[in-house]
């Protein structure tokens, strides 16, 4: 789950691929994606996983890093 997360954000929202990212990097705090990127990744979440996520519980704390958005998603 969180190499599909991490390709995803790469590929989606960083303009160079190549940018190195773990499940810890700060992706919202750090700068690296927005949180209107939150509805793309719910999208994806919900069609690659079957998780349908409620807007309420993401947010830009809670999916600040890929660990994070892996908790969120094993509470659904």
């Amino acid at each position: 789950m969180e190499e599909k997360l991490i390709e995803f954000i790469k590929d989606e929202f960083l303009d160079d691929p190549d940018t190195e990212i773990t499940i810890d990097t700060k992706l919202i705090s750090g700068g690296m994606i927005d949180s209107f990127s939150l509805v793309s990744l719910q999208t994806f979440i919900e069609k690659e996983f079957g998780k349908r996520i409620p807007a309420p519980r993401i947010t830009a704390q809670s999916f600040d890093t890929v660990r994070q958005m892996v908790e969120v998603i094993s509470q659904f």
